[in-house]
């Protein structure tokens, strides 16, 4: 069974790498003037087919924020956070992130 990975502010590169395995169906949500990725995310999470994992890309403060979004809007939904800065680590930690 195919299972459902929802992303948002991922690179390009990475998304490439991913569609190449083949084993998930891929959502990708991206930043629109009108709108924020994790925003459409959220929305689709709501009303969207089921979600094994949610994958956020963002950097940074801007990273977290949006994690911390998602983590409202779905308490139960695993969220995988790509982040290197070591600092944001105990917030993410405390959100389950």
């Amino acid at each position: 069974m195919t299972k459902n990975i929802a992303l948002c502010g991922i690179v390009e590169e990475l998304i490439r790498t991913l569609e190449h395995c083949g084993e998930f169906r891929l959502f990708r949500f991206g930043d629109e003037p009108e709108r924020r990725g994790d925003v459409k995310l959220a929305y689709f999470l709501r009303d969207g087919p089921p979600v094994a994992l949610a994958v956020v890309g963002y950097p940074g403060a801007k990273g977290l924020t949006a994690c911390d979004y998602l983590r409202t809007q779905n308490r139960a939904l695993p969220i995988l956070w790509l982040c290197d800065r070591s600092e944001f680590e105990p917030e993410a930690k405390r959100i389950g992130v």
